[in-house]
């Protein structure tokens, strides 16, 4: 992957009457990335995707793509082309007339016929030219749509929540082969979904975006490692959130006073901004052990009894109630033999390694976007 800025957009606003849709979004995409806007519905990341794809203009603010501002530039004339959430089937053409839609009338016939083949070798639905639009399974009808787009040779592939209407083990199939497909091909995906899980599979790096800003933007790994505030942390996976007292900052590491947990040092969190001496700490299900008795491995430990227990198969997901904490601490414990350990009642202890334990900053109110 190269280090060229394919998509820069520049202090991006989109309003709506007095509805603020997007704000102050910059972020640059790079040549051959897999990229993806996260978020809940309505915070925004749609609007931004379709304001890249020229169905809509900005506000304020400019969008450049391969160095060129896109400023007045119609939809069709962009080095983009985009897949619907409803994949935008024809029912009434077969796949290959589906495929070759958008070259009618710009290029040869002979041309347009070896461009489907290729697509759809590509998408892995090589021979099916001629099967009708109703004869398709959900994904091979999301593989069309994509082989639809990929005909016409974008710079930038634009992918609007694709696998939203695919069930689980086949969208889960499918992020694997649209990764793949991706590499291989060396061009930029730009992709809005609402699923974290979707979001970290398959991009490199994942813009996280609330109530119209972007509020962080990083690789899966540093997100779920490193979010800048509760907002993220929360919505990257399941995060216990913690309040604490930072007692002393030294040499980029705090010492504070957990709830629970007692006194512990932690490393500060660089990406957490707001900064004070009240804070918030977030422990992760997984990174914590649960135990009948007091474990002595471990520097820092809390007692607490079992209010819920469920069971998914691959992982048993523990729910426990501690004196002096308002929310149930969370836990994670993967499920080697098939059994479960505790019962709801059960009184258990929980063991933590500090540095696994991440500073949040300063606790922070959501904001809210003006509305009419």
């Amino acid at each position: 992957m190269t280090e060229k800025n394919i998509i820069e957009l520049k202090g991006v606003e989109k309003r709506y009457g007095s509805f603020l849709a997007a704000s102050g979004i910059d972020l640059d995409l790079r040549q051959g990335e897999f990229f993806s806007l996260l978020g809940p519905s309505g915070c925004g990341k749609t609007t931004v995707l379709r304001m890249i794809a020229g169905f809509q203009e900005p506000t304020q603010g400019a969008i450049l793509i391969d160095g060129q501002d896109m400023a007045g530039v119609p939809a069709n004339n962009r080095p983009t082309n985009m897949v619907f959430q409803s994949y935008a089937i024809f029912p009434h053409l077969n796949v290959a007339n589906n495929v070759a839609y958008g070259l009618r009338g710009r290029v040869p016939k002979a041309e347009i016929d070896a461009r489907v083949t290729e697509a759809l070798e590509m998408v892995e639905l090589g021979g099916l030219h001629q099967r009708g639009a109703n004869e398709l399974s959900g994904g091979q009808r999301q593989r069309v749509a994509l082989a639809r787009a990929l005909i016409m040779r974008p710079k930038v592939l634009l992918l609007d929540e694709p696998l939203s209407a695919l069930d689980k083990k086949l969208r889960e199939q499918m992020q694997f082969e649209m990764r793949n497909l991706q590499q291989s091909l060396g061009i930029t995906f730009v992709m809005v979904t609402h699923d974290q899980y979707e979001a970290m599979t398959m991009s490199d790096r994942i813009g996280v975006m609330f109530d119209g800003r972007l509020e962080q933007v990083d690789t899966p790994a540093t997100l779920y490692a490193r979010p800048c505030n509760r907002a993220v942390a929360s919505f990257i996976g399941e995060m216990n959130i913690l309040p604490a007292t930072v007692l002393e900052e030294t040499g980029g590491m705090l010492s504070i006073e957990a709830a629970g947990f007692g006194r512990m040092r932690i490393e500060r969190n660089v990406n957490a901004t707001d900064r004070a001496r009240d804070i918030i700490v977030g422990i992760r299900p997984e990174q914590l052990e649960i135990k009948a008795d007091k474990p002595a491995d471990y520097p820092a430990t809390l007692k607490g009894k079992i209010s819920n227990v469920a069971f998914y198969g691959e992982n048993i997901h523990y729910h426990v109630a501690v004196e002096n904490i308002d929310k149930p601490i969370a836990v994670s414990v993967p499920n080697y033999f098939h059994t479960v350990d505790f019962n709801r009642g059960d009184a258990v202890w929980l063991g933590l390694q500090v540095a696994s334990v991440i500073d949040l900053g300063k606790e922070r109110k959501s904001s809210q976007r003006e509305k009419t």
